[in-house]
């Protein structure tokens, strides 16, 4: 198709910019998962490494209940 471009793939290696992300180490799970807050709505974004993102509205890490709020990742604005 003339003129449609890739679209932007974002994955637990290839992290949407803008989020200031941070790597954490889950004992539960041991692997790194990631962390980041949108600029705008201050809302935490999470990422591990099953490639599923979550965004939720509360301090601390990302529990069971936040799972349930899925994130289509993208860039910050």
């Amino acid at each position: 198709m003339a003129g449609c471009g890739p679209t932007q793939a974002y994955s637990y290696t290839h992290l949407p910019s803008g989020y200031h992300w941070r790597a954490v180490y889950d004992r539960t799970t041991n692997a790194v998962v990631f962390y980041g807050q949108d600029p705008l709505t201050l809302e935490t974004v999470y990422v591990g490494p099953d490639n599923k993102f979550f965004i939720y509205r509360h301090s601390g890490p990302i529990g069971p209940k936040d799972l349930t709020m899925p994130w289509d990742p993208h860039d910050a604005r």
